[in-house]
């Protein structure tokens, strides 16, 4: 699909730094960005919480941007869905199947200083926090949509050290719920597509990360244990399965 291109994810994020949105990419596109196999089906982008209104206006103004044509029952927004959804996105006027969605950094990167204007317009990866690379850099073709080509609009994106350490924490948060699930499958993508080729440089993850991570490369704990230990750790409590059902 045309508007699925690098140069129409580029402009989004454009738009958004244009409106003063710090942003970073996230979701479907950011796998692909990896070399993980991801049908894509959205085009997302992690905001600070208090830039929502600013951010979804910037997008609302997006050639190649429609709004959705209806939110209480529109899949995007579904509790059925098996990750998080946006707090707002618009559709893809080519196709009604395809999103732009905006998340919150407190429901996804909580564990990093707030975005702010730091990441605007960077010149290049060297400018950002250590974290953070331009999706023009330090990525790789690959399965999916590999390195951007073009550095002439900045996209910031996690390296995939940080991207795992969020997978991690989404799990530890969300294991018991319906979307817990998601986590652990994103943990497992990471390991085979991107650690197994050689990309993931597992020593930049920060303590308890690192032991844990290696707990499951190796494979000798049951994953229930390792998951309750890695719980304990992150100084989050167990709660009842039931609750999100």
């Amino acid at each position: 699909m045309p508007t699925l291109s690098q140069p129409f994810v580029a402009s989004l994020a454009r738009a958004l730094n244009t409106a003063q949105v710090p942003c970073v990419l996230w979701g479907h596109c950011l796998l692909g960005l990896h070399g993980v196999p991801s049908i894509v089906g959205s085009i997302d982008f992690v905001i600070s919480d208090d830039c929502l209104k600013a951010g979804a206006e910037a997008l609302a103004q997006c050639k190649g941007l429609v709004p959705c044509p209806d939110p209480q029952s529109c899949p995007a927004t579904s509790n059925e869905r098996h990750s998080q959804p946006p707090v707002f996105h618009a559709h893809l006027d080519d196709g009604l199947e395809v999103t732009a969605g905006l998340y919150f950094q407190s429901d996804t990167l909580w564990f990093l200083p707030r975005l702010d204007d730091s990441i605007l317009f960077p010149a290049s990866s060297a400018d950002l926090p250590p974290y953070f690379a331009l999706a023009s850099d330090q990525f790789r073709p690959g399965r999916g949509a590999g390195v951007f080509k073009s550095a002439t609009d900045a996209v910031v994106a996690l390296r995939s050290h940080a991207l795992l350490e969020a997978y991690m924490r989404l799990y530890a948060r969300d294991q018991g719920k319906r979307v817990g699930s998601f986590g652990m499958a994103m943990i497992a993508y990471i390991q085979l597509y991107v650690d197994a080729d050689g990309f993931l440089d597992a020593d930049l993850l920060p303590e308890p990360f690192r032991k844990f991570y290696r707990e499951l490369q190796e494979g000798k704990k049951p994953i229930r244990q390792w998951m309750l230990e890695l719980k304990a750790a992150l100084g989050v409590e167990e709660e009842d399965p039931e609750s999100d059902s």
